[in-house]
């Protein structure tokens, strides 16, 4: 018998091979369930998947000859780690046939993976953590698993306890029949009832008409309901995003209920109807007509699985879960099943086990996880996350795709877990980094650097030198900006010093940012205002970000405020006369952007710009390729009555660009376009972008010798009017002013705007 030989799956061919192998291995278990195909790519990484962001996964493939016969998943789980400040790797996604040297092969590549990093402690099967499919069927062999859950041969339990891992935690099964269901809601009746008026719960399903919104807001509850559940890692808002679109058209409202006090949900429960049948009947193959297979007809299938019922932690002991029991049964019974699933269930979760006990279901199926440690002495002990060394730091250079790749998907791993972050578009990305599609590269150079340690991304910077700034300003300095970083000091220190390098050795003495590329594109720290989402092209990051800056060495050099009009109705009705009597005295017409004269209206906008900012701190003229390039994307993105032109005897004297606040519609997308394999983002994309209701006002220029005069308050009156009235607007940002700009600053203050975020530029010389 030829040897055994692990391979890491590095190529397309090893990828389709670790895929295809199921088919394979249970080709004659009438109850293997495939998967469907383009969710088992994305979950093993080999397509994005945000669990990937701030994750990371190898795979291995076990071949005998040339024939594969197992495949394992290594998966460092950074959310673990931090959480439990423990070091422990996962395994997962484990297939092998009956033959413990290729089991045994498998572990030790999965374990000599870890080793490298620092990591000895072993455990799994997750896949690829809590929140997916988990543990290893050890008790009911007999049946197909139901939607969601694993199933695998009887061996693998000898395989694995054999390599030396052991029990860590059991998950049971429950199994009911319709007819329970009935009494179960009997019982809970009178308890329901008191707990419902005591507490004014209100119960209801999820609303189809906002569906998006009413998942985010469960899983933001399971999120916060598990956090002392064991093994638990909340998902971040990626993936919650990510869930909810994938469940999008697998939920019924009838298999959902939310609980809510106050107007604010505080429990939900939902589950699933079990579409494995016809996942069997498709081979888990969705294109191009298994979607129609799978969705069709969805009230002929008479099994569900109940997935979750979450409570917050603070409404927990109040009887609300019991609420949301009470509040499901009767849709449940209603819908025509006449089955159920209550899966999975930790064995250390007394309450619910003992509760389904009572209520007459049955366990019928057994999963397992299991540990694996490196010694005895390993086992309990808390490792400390921050000072350990999954390698040594390297700051490299972006010249590779797959360098940009890893570059641009660095704030997926930084805002993991923030509200208020907003995932850009990669696409859009990439393209502003691309020297051959960005005209700031006519005149400038820039590159972009990338921190890592044993391969997992912490931190990136872009750093440039405009020769045109410098020649106007007469100053001799180069900006970053793009920056993010892990909170540590070495990282980010590290980045820095390769920016402030790159600049010396162009003769730079200066550094100055975050700024990409100039004044003209984001620009600014936020260090006052985390509390509410940045709006379209306007900077967000950690508020620790000041830290990592100041503690190099950088000091202030100016700051920048955003300025929010909350209620446009008041400010509106009281400087309309006013506006429009100064408009009369100066003979002065306000009209909106001519879209059939594009080109000319560009360059009537285009000498304003550089005019009326030539004289503002950290201000450089856009060269006629850039505002061309500013033009088209306006032009993708605004109406032409939220781009108006202020004329005085038909000469352009002024003019305001505000643009619909896009980070609400792409904010769900998690900065792709596409969607297994297809355009269907862009599709979401067009149809949120029709209910968008706040905007930003990104220039308000004025020629110096027409200020003064009532333009600028006529020209924000008349955009605020317009988004309130005709669009629907329920607010607006300015964005952003500089501190020293009395003129502006006043006029915001006098129509009654208020100032609700800082941004702050930095410099040292280098």
């Amino acid at each position: 018998m030829s040897e055994v030989v692990v391979k890491p799956v590095t190529t397309r061919r090893q990828q389709r091979q670790f895929l295809t192998l199921p088919w394979t291995l249970y080709r004659d278990d009438p109850n293997w369930i495939p998967p469907l195909r383009g969710y088992h790519k994305r979950m093993l990484g080999y397509l994005p998947h945000p669990f990937y962001e701030r994750n990371h996964i190898q795979t291995f493939l076990a071949y005998r000859g040339n024939e594969v016969c197992g495949r394992i998943a290594a998966i460092l789980n950074q959310g673990h780690i931090e959480r439990y400040s423990e070091l422990r790797g996962f395994f997962g996604f484990f297939e092998c046939v009956d033959d413990q040297q290729v089991a045994d092969g498998l572990f030790d590549a999965a374990r000599a993976w870890f080793a490298d990093q620092g990591i000895h402690c072993l455990r799994g099967p997750l896949n690829p953590s809590m929140n997916y499919e988990i543990g290893l069927l050890i008790d009911g062999f007999d049946s197909p698993p139901t939607f969601m859950m694993t199933y695998n041969p009887q061996y693998y339990i000898r395989l694995i306890e054999a390599y030396g891992f052991r029990k860590t935690q059991d998950l049971y099964a429950f199994w009911g029949d319709v007819e329970m269901l009935p009494k179960i809601q009997a019982k809970l009746e009178p308890i329901a009832e008191q707990i419902i008026e005591r507490y004014d719960v209100h119960l209801r399903p999820l609303d189809t008409s906002r569906f998006l919104e009413d998942v985010k807001s469960f899983l933001s509850v399971y999120n916060r309901s598990l956090a002392n559940t064991w093994g638990f890692v909340p998902m971040s808002p990626g993936e919650v995003r990510h869930m909810a679109a994938e469940l999008r058209h697998l939920i019924i409202p009838e298999l959902s209920c939310t609980a809510e006090i106050d107007g604010q949900m505080v429990g939900a429960a939902f589950g699933l109807l079990d579409y494995n049948p016809r996942i069997k009947q498709i081979d888990g193959r969705l294109f191009p007509f298994g979607f129609i297979r799978l969705l069709r007809n969805k009230r002929q299938i008479k099994l569900a699985r109940l997935i979750s019922t979450n409570v917050i932690p603070e409404y927990q002991r109040m009887g609300v879960g019991l609420a949301l029991m009470f509040g499901l049964l009767p849709r449940a019974v209603g819908s025509g099943l006449e089955q159920c699933e209550f899966s999975w269930v930790l064995e250390s979760n007394s309450l619910s086990y003992g509760s389904l006990k009572k209520g007459g279901a049955k366990i019928t199926k057994t999963y397992r996880i299991f540990d694996l440690y490196e010694d005895a002495g390993v086992r309990g002990q808390g490792l400390g996350v921050r000072g350990r060394e999954l390698g040594p730091l390297e700051i490299r250079q972006v010249v590779s795709r797959g360098d940009l790749d890893r570059f641009a998907k660095v704030p997926w791993r930084i805002y993991a877990d923030d509200p208020h972050w907003v995932p850009p578009l990669l696409i859009e990305v990439k393209r502003f980094l691309n020297p051959r599609k960005h005209p700031f590269y006519l005149h400038g150079d820039a590159t972009q650097f990338l921190a890592t340690r044993g391969g997992t991304p912490l931190g990136r910077i872009l750093v440039s030198d405009d020769p045109r700034y410098n020649q106007q300003h007469g100053t001799n300095v180069g900006c970053f900006g793009m920056f993010e970083c892990v909170d540590d000091h070495e990282v980010a220190h590290a980045l820095l010093d390769a920016a402030a390098d790159w600049l010396r050795s162009r003769g730079r003495t200066s550094i100055m940012g975050p700024i990409d590329y100039s004044t003209n594109y984001p620009c600014g720290l936020l260090i006052e205002g985390f509390h509410t989402p940045p709006r379209v092209m306007m900077n967000h990051n950690r508020p620790y970000y000041a830290d990592l800056l100041e503690s190099w060495g950088l000091a202030k050099v100016k700051d920048l405020y955003a300025w929010w009009f909350a209620d446009p109705n008041n400010m509106v009705a009281k400087w309309r006369r006013r506006a429009e009597r100064l408009a009369r005295r100066g003979q002065l017409t306000v009209r909106p952007f001519r879209r059939h004269d594009f080109y000319a209206e560009v360059e009537r906008c285009r000498v304003v710009y550089n005019e009326s900012m030539r004289d503002n701190w950290g201000f450089v003229e856009l060269t006629d390729a850039e505002f061309r390039y500013f033009a088209k994307q306006m032009a993708r993105l605004a109406t032409p009555n939220l781009i108006l032109l202020a004329e005085v005897d038909n000469r352009p004297v002024g003019f305001s660009v505000t643009l619909p606040d896009l980070n609400e519609a792409i904010c769900p997308l998690d900065g792709r376009l596409t969607n297994f394999g297809l355009p269907l983002n862009f599709v979401r994309l067009a149809r949120r972008t029709r209910y968008i209701k706040t905007a930003r006002m990104l220039c308000l220029d004025l020629l110096k010798e027409y200020r003064r005069r009532g333009i600028a308050e006529l020209l924000i009156l008349q955009t605020l009017d317009y988004g309130k009235n005709t669009i629907g607007y329920t607010g607006a940002e300015l964005g952003w002013t500089l501190e020293d700009n009395d003129l502006i600053n006043r006029t915001m203050d006098a129509v009654g705007a208020r100032r609700y975020k800082t941004y702050r530029v930095y410099q040292k010389d280098v």
